[in-house]
């Protein structure tokens, strides 16, 4: 088994991640061994896989990344709208005296609405798109694994000819799904923490997200064979986001660096323009009474190692209004 080697500064993270001489794991190549060691055909799971940008290098990535940067371009107009639609709910969601579960009641539609404007070229469905995300989850069992393996089969066999193209658009929203429910959330609760029982009008609230649902990242060597590196060569988890780094630095890694940085970066950032604008508009507060955020995120550098899925999954964000 490969060992799993912290890198947790900000100099030596980030010199990894802009390295050519390393490159993400291929999740494909994952699947490939759990195919040949069940004798299980994976193979429209492993097809998905190799479509997604963030597992790929090479010429292989800049082509998928192009197209995916397409869709994202074409698809931009109608998930403002339809994000800003959610948004426009936080004012009757955040009235006085109520209290709320902001990530079942505003952060997940919100990115739902996200998903379902991203249909611009290709209709989405977005059952299989939650579905295909626990394909990344090492608590998912395998018979899920097979159910979504045959949900991806029939999407391919349904239409041929544009499969990799209606693929790549199903990726988007395979990968954007909890970077940015646990990102919006986590961020949320950040400044909801740092100014309870101050006026949201009166609240500075930044640019960007104060906070990151993605903590780390993986990168291997570049040389030796694919499948070689998912067994043999050891891996360098770059830490993304840390209490460690100046608020400065997370920011830079906010959307990860070099080649490999999130192509969701203006959506995200349009969000959560909309919402902290929003916000801003409120005349109410956050009372401390009530305000917990539930997450699995990691407490040490022990914890951080352990992860297999690199994302942070919030399941609560209760908040209650005050005048």
């Amino acid at each position: 088994m490969p060992e799993i080697v912290l890198a947790d500064s900000f100099v030596e993270s980030k010199c990894v991640l802009k390295s050519r001489d390393h490159r993400p794991i291929s999740v494909a190549d994952m699947y490939r061994v759990i195919a040949e060691r069940l004798k299980a055909d994976f193979s429209p799971t492993i097809r998905l896989l190799e479509l997604l940008p963030v597992f790929l290098h090479g010429s292989r990535h800049a082509e998928v990344r192009r197209a995916m940067a397409i869709n994202l371009s074409a698809a931009r107009g109608q998930q403002e709208h339809a994000a800003q639609q959610v948004v426009d709910r936080l004012p009757e969601l955040l009235a006085p005296g109520r209290s709320v579960e902001l990530v079942e009641e505003f952060v997940r539609p919100l990115w739902d609405a996200l998903a379902s404007a991203n249909g611009t070229r290709f209709a989405i469905d977005p059952g299989l798109s939650k579905k295909a995300a626990r394909l990344f989850d090492d608590k998912s069992r395998l018979r899920e694994r097979l159910e979504i393996n045959e949900g991806l089969r029939r999407f391919i066999e349904s239409e041929p000819d544009t499969a990799d193209q209606r693929l790549i658009a199903l990726g988007q929203n395979v990968l954007g799904a909890t970077p940015l429910i646990g990102t919006m959330a986590r961020s949320l609760h950040a400044m909801f923490s740092a100014n309870l029982g101050k006026s949201l009008k009166d609240v500075c609230f930044p640019k960007r997200f104060p906070s990151s649902a993605v903590p780390a990242t993986d990168r291997v060597p570049v040389d030796g064979s694919m499948n070689n590196a998912v067994l043999a060569h050891d891996v360098t988890r770059c830490v993304l986001n840390s209490p460690k780094f100046s608020s400065g630095e997370n920011d830079e890694m906010l959307y990860g660096l070099g080649e490999h940085a999130c192509l969701g970066r203006p959506i995200a950032n349009a969000a959560w323009a909309m919402v902290t604008d929003k916000l801003a508009s409120l005349d109410c507060t956050i009372r401390s009474s009530a305000l917990t955020l539930v997450t699995d995120a990691p407490q040490t550098a022990e914890d951080l190692l352990a992860m297999n899925v690199l994302f942070i999954k919030p399941s609560s964000l209760r908040v209650e209004i005050g005048p």
